[in-house]
């Protein structure tokens, strides 16, 4: 993929199906009157969202006879179903339809003398089945914690699309008690700790994509290869070693010192806690500091506070939590449960903490870009972003600080009538550039 100009790459881009089936079976394709469009995914929702404007003035610009009647015809009151699909200026495809298709999730009309305008939400057809009584998680599940996501969302919610799960290490039983797949998933993530973090690393993401749900240990997101390399420079093409132009972006680097405080996501936690098996109370400290893996990190360090009050070396925060020795312990019978009861499925000492860590580090540094029109990311990819240095007012070097790797937390696509751009919000969890 190459871009020649950043203003060409812009304009490129083509809705060649925008399909929405009412009903009562009646199908529009409102491609042609759609005046603008915007598609959003992040790491923290469960379903992928569009919003559309739809205006209709009694004609289309291909000559039928189309007319705000055809919409009034479709009756549409919510739910029915949508098939979108786009292609950007680099060939990159978006599909929303078929196993990905969309659902209406609200509807607002206005009307004027000249034109009909209309506004539609749309989410994934799993959201609306996550809140039927029957697909409710009610059994109980026992061994690895990747396993028990794909059965929910497999043979409980019954979604069709790929399920992407990293593989988690640790084994964990638990009951559904009827509560929503969405829920019970994302409750799952924050107890989940990816294969070789055990004791040092825990936490995942469940989110949706239109290539599918996701459950991915933040560990292995910052593992991956950067899908594209961008920089902003103040001409209209781009620099060799690049494949994508920053057109505008937005720093949100500051650190605030009490939330690292209170979240201990800079500091050490203390974990008090005590197992029902037998009533031992014991305390311990982890620190952040045992997160530092640089091939898990999107920069080279964590930012170090107040140093000179030697803050890194004290705790900050208190977790209590019970452990789950002697609670739901695996086994096909009562026998096999009497033996392994003594054993304990889910270690409080290596999860719970390093997992609220994970998720407050995440966002210590964020930034804001904009690009032409790009369907080819997702939530969740990684991006190698340079800034120019400014010396004495002058653009030397690339910055040493604020360039480097950093995960889409969410992505937006604006499309209007004459132009496609793409909203990034990034984040990461450590300071410095990291050469690639």
């Amino acid at each position: 993929m190459t871009y020649q100009t950043a203003n060409t790459a812009a304009k490129e881009y083509n809705i060649s199906k925008f399909e929405i089936i009412s009903n009562q079976g009646k199908k529009l394709d409102v491609s042609l009157g759609s005046v603008q469009l915007q598609y959003y995914e992040s790491i923290l929702d469960n379903t992928v969202r569009v919003t559309a404007v739809l205006v209709d003035s009694g004609g289309r610009t291909d000559g039928s006879n189309s007319s705000a009647l055809e919409m009034e015809d479709l009756k549409l009151t919510g739910g029915e179903k949508v098939s979108l699909e786009m292609k950007d200026a680099y060939g990159n495809t978006l599909l929303l339809s078929d196993d990905n298709q969309l659902r209406i999730r609200s509807i607002r009309d206005s009307v004027d003398t000249q034109f009909t305008s209309y506004k539609l939400d749309l989410w994934s057809k799993e959201c609306l089945d996550n809140e039927l009584v029957e697909t409710r998680v009610t059994k109980r599940y026992d061994g690895k914690i990747s396993d028990s996501v794909k059965t929910i969302l497999s043979a409980v919610l019954k979604t069709p699309k790929k399920i992407d799960a990293d593989e988690t290490v640790n084994v964990f039983s638990f009951l559904g008690r009827s509560e929503k797949p969405f829920y019970k998933c994302t409750w799952l993530a924050k107890r989940s700790v990816p294969v070789g973090s055990l004791g040092k690393s825990a936490g995942y993401l469940f989110f949706e994509t239109s290539e599918g749900y996701k459950f991915k240990s933040i560990d292995s997101l910052f593992k991956q290869n950067y899908k594209r390399k961008l920089i902003y420079t103040r001409t209209p093409y781009l620099p060799e070693g690049y494949n994508g132009k920053i057109l505008e972006y937005s720093f949100d680097s500051s650190i605030d010192v009490e939330q690292a405080l209170v979240t201990g996501s800079l500091f050490k936690t203390e974990l008090r806690a005590t197992n029902f098996y037998d009533n031992k109370p014991r305390r311990n400290e982890t620190s952040h500091t045992n997160q530092e893996d640089e091939d898990k990190m999107g920069g080279k360090e964590h930012p170090t506070i107040a140093k000179d009050l030697d803050l890194q070396n004290k705790s900050t925060r208190v977790v209590v939590r019970y452990d789950k020795k002697g609670v739901l312990p695996p086994g096909k019978n009562l026998e096999e449960q009497l033996q392994k009861s003594k054993q304990n499925d889910f270690d409080i000492d290596a999860i719970i903490r390093q997992s609220a860590m994970r998720y407050n580090q995440l966002f210590t540094q964020k930034l804001s870009l904009t690009i032409p029109g790009d369907y080819g990311l997702h939530a969740g990819d990684l991006v190698y972003c340079d800034f120019p240095e400014i010396v004495q007012k002058s653009f030397k070097s690339v910055s040493q600080r604020k360039g480097g790797l950093y995960m889409i937390v969410d992505l937006s696509h604006l499309i209007t009538t004459n132009k496609t751009f793409t909203r990034l919000n990034l984040v990461r969890e450590s300071i410095g550039r990291k050469p690639f």
